[in-house]
């Protein structure tokens, strides 16, 4: 029998600005079904030789502190070829920069809590097969582009204010893409859905509490889209 691969699951955050123990129940459940995996978790990305030694990383984060030697062993790996699913805020490394050349992008805001309309950008991805747009209630994560080499494959149009005051022209936003590092087929792929919050999981802990939100998560859709990405990671579907 062949070797199981391993999985290092990194889901969580300081702040516990969202449901981490949902995502984390979710994504565990999600790498369970496509046997032949064995996942390991983690609060963060500090265990290098971890994730040196693992087969695919996935991650469910936000605002994680990411240390230089940290974000030096996530580059290596993933230019001797580690595949790398990360879903949702895992782009919201506020001041770090080395995070956000790894992944690609960073987030900047988002606004209230919404149904929108998710594009194909690219028909012809096999990622995308048997996917035509569609409607989901998220949170519309507006992302600064740090590289120009996105490969958008889903996308929303929007513009408007956003929280923090900030107000964003109306343009295509990223919702899933993917980005190649190095040459030996490793890389990034993102995707911004997949909002989850209790209650009493929010940003400012002195607010009100917010409504309970389990954004696309039932969605068929979106499990197709995450059983795909993690297939992805793990090297069962192509680059």
């Amino acid at each position: 029998m062949p070797q199981p691969l391993v999985a290092n699951l990194v889901c969580g955050s300081p702040w516990r600005n969202h449901d981490f123990d949902f995502a984390r129940l979710r994504l565990g459940q999600a790498l369970y079904d496509l046997d032949g995996i064995r996942v390991d978790c983690h609060q963060d990305y500090e265990d290098g030789a971890a994730i040196a030694g693992g087969d695919l990383l996935v991650s469910y984060t936000s605002q994680v502190p990411v240390t230089d030697k940290a974000s030096m062993t996530l580059r290596r790996w993933l230019e001797r070829g580690g595949r790398w699913f990360a879903l949702h805020a895992s782009n919201s490394v506020a001041g770090n920069q080395a995070m956000a050349r790894i992944l690609g992008t960073r987030f900047i805001s988002h606004p209230a809590y919404a149904t929108f309309r998710v594009e194909v950008t690219a028909p012809q991805e096999p990622l995308l097969a048997g996917i035509a747009d569609f409607d989901v209630p998220d949170e519309l994560y507006c992302l600064e582009a740090v590289t120009g080499d996105l490969e958008v494959l889903l996308h929303t149009r929007w513009g408007g204010e956003a929280f923090g005051g900030v107000t964003f022209p109306v343009e295509d936003r990223p919702m899933l893409y993917r980005r190649r590092i190095g040459d030996a087929g490793g890389g990034i792929l993102y995707l911004a859905l997949g909002h989850a919050n209790r209650p009493y999981d929010k940003p400012f802990p002195h607010l009100p509490d917010q409504p309970d939100h389990r954004g696309p998560w039932d969605m068929d859709v979106f499990r197709t889209l995450v059983t795909r990405g993690l297939e992805w990671a793990a090297g069962r579907r192509p680059f």
